[in-house]
């Protein structure tokens, strides 16, 4: 397929219906690289210079489209500045049309001979969502000159904070690899590209969880964080997610119970306390001496589910599978998985709006499926 200009990928990666594989053909990519740019013009007014600069130069060229039309006059500035010389080339030809119109474009810096080289920018970091157990993973290298690259991989809880912390120095050769097999996990595991500052905050997010769930803090874990500086602000989990459409976001939560037919969540269970009190209840009708034919015993199981779905979904249980789901959402989207994104996202808002779990079949299903039990009426 041939290339398109920057307006027209530009068009390609705001369009909901449009999957991550079709713009990376299009564009001769990475799919992995169309899904990030894709994430980048979510968040442009956030976008630093380096990540754009580190995308292919077609998905660059676009976003650097999206920056001089959205007036991010700093942004063009800086990739004009460059060291890319197609890039920095385009840049200088935005900037030039904008002066035109009237807009006050900053005044390059002095430049003076340069005694060492700049520092280079720090390594991609990547995480993963929330499994069904609230943890996730996230690996944050930082470059140690003369050794390599040392890796922090934090394990964090959504409920109990930073719960592992291990440290490893490793090769680049060694990391890519490492990165490569995450990567090929990545729809099992939710594996995504974080920025470096994004991974940080993630981290001592985690971190200051612990104070108030009374988790051990892992040996070593504030002297390293300590060591990385001031994290950046934690994003707004659903800064990345579009607005909710309300002609689909029905049929959005009406579908939310085939989210456990993917792998990424079909793991997900309520805690195995609860399903075991859940199971001894069904049991119990199993055995009842009454004497009951198949009909009613099935409308008394059937009875217990219904007990148990509305019984386990407590406001504290609300709102952390709120935040779980939202976070699978942002990943399914930037996978070019908008249906399943738009079912996440549907059924977050639902739970922490509080509608009735037997009303969402994400709810329902998440207790359902432990057991072998007949679909009622719901």
């Amino acid at each position: 397929m041939n290339k398109l200009d920057p307006p027209g990928l530009l068009l390609m990666l705001r369009d909901p219906n449009v999957e991550s594989a079709q713009i990376a053909e299009a564009a001769g990519v990475p799919r992995e690289e169309a899904g990030r740019a894709a994430r980048l013009l979510l968040t442009l007014a956030r976008a630093k210079v380096e990540e754009v600069a580190s995308l292919p130069a077609p998905l660059a060229a676009a976003v650097l489209h999206a920056a001089a039309s959205a007036g991010r006059v700093d942004l063009v500035a800086g990739l004009a500045a460059r060291e890319e010389k197609e890039l920095s080339k385009e840049a200088k030809r935005h900037l030039h049309r904008l002066k035109l119109l009237g807009v006050a474009i900053p005044e390059a810096p002095a430049s003076a001979p340069a005694l060492t080289p700049p520092p280079e920018p720090p390594p991609i970091a990547y995480g993963t969502i929330y499994d069904g157990n609230g943890e996730r993973a996230v690996w944050l290298p930082r470059a140690i000159p003369g050794r390599g690259l040392e890796v922090g991989q934090g394990v964090c809880s959504d409920t109990r904070g930073l719960v592992e912390l291990h440290l490893g120095l490793v090769g680049r050769k060694e990391w890519r690899a490492f990165v490569k097999g995450l990567l090929d996990r990545g729809a099992t595991m939710g594996v995504a590209e974080f920025g470096w500052g994004e991974a940080h905050a993630r981290l001592v997010a985690a971190r200051a969880l612990n104070e108030r769930s009374g988790q051990r803090v892992p040996d070593g874990a504030d002297q390293w964080l300590g060591q990385l500086g001031p994290p950046p602000a934690l994003a707004v989990p659903a800064a990345a997610l579009p607005a909710p459409d309300p002609a689909l976001e029905q049929a959005a939560l009406a579908a939310s119970a085939a989210l456990f037919d993917l792998p990424l969540l079909r793991s997900w269970l309520a805690e195995e306390p609860y399903l075991r009190t859940v199971a001894a209840r069904l049991d119990e009708v199993e055995k009842s001496p009454l004497a009951l034919d198949a009909a009613q015993k099935q409308l008394r199981l059937r009875a217990v589910v219904d007990e148990a779905v509305d019984g386990y979904f407590t406001p504290e249980r609300r709102a952390r599978l709120a935040g779980r789901l939202l976070d699978a959402a942002t990943w399914l989207l930037g996978a070019g998985r908008t249906d399943s994104a738009a079912q996440a996202a549907a059924a977050s808002r639902a739970l922490a709006a509080g509608v009735p779990p037997r009303q969402l079949p994400f709810a329902t299903r998440l207790i359902e499926k432990a057991f072998k039990v007949g679909a009622g009426p719901v």
